[in-house]
């Protein structure tokens, strides 16, 4: 796993939440086109995609695993891009309503999220993707001839 460490962007004088810390992202590098934009997500849905993917057995999980990695040559074919995409699609998307979001062990909820920064045995609450950022992943896969993880 990487750990990201960035200065606090408005000193220590405000509550540590998630949207004060919304500089990590991920972005997706498509294979078959450097020149395009690729897929922009920041690391709360990335975990949370990640992890649903794994859940679909989609890929063995040490394949699973390199998503997690950024900058170390990992991400999926165009083959592979394509079958999540279809398992994404045919098992997960019907389950997500437009005001659910998916939690990082599976679970879904129509509580907001409220920005909080969770720390400690805590911390799996800070993950979770939307119905929105699913369509949009879901495209990506389907267009992109495969990806690296950046």
């Amino acid at each position: 796993m990487v750990i990201v460490t960035i200065a606090h962007p408005h000193g220590d004088t405000r509550p540590e939440t998630r949207a004060n810390r919304s500089l990590m992202g991920i972005i997706l590098s498509d294979l078959g086109r450097r020149d395009a934009a690729g897929f922009h997500v920041n690391f709360w849905h990335w975990r949370a995609l990640v992890e649903a993917i794994r859940r679909l057995d989609v890929l063995p999980g040490t394949r699973v695993d390199g998503l997690h990695e950024p900058f170390c040559g990992n991400g999926l074919t165009q083959e592979e891009s394509r079958f999540a995409a279809d398992k994404l699609e045919a098992c997960l998307l019907p389950t997500l309503a437009e005001d659910d979001r998916l939690l990082l062990d599976g679970r879904l909820t129509r509580d907001p999220d409220d920005g909080t920064f969770y720390k400690g045995e805590d911390a799996h609450k800070n993950y979770s993707t939307n119905r929105a950022v699913l369509l949009a992943f879901i495209r990506f896969l389907r267009g992109c001839g495969g990806f690296e993880v950046l």
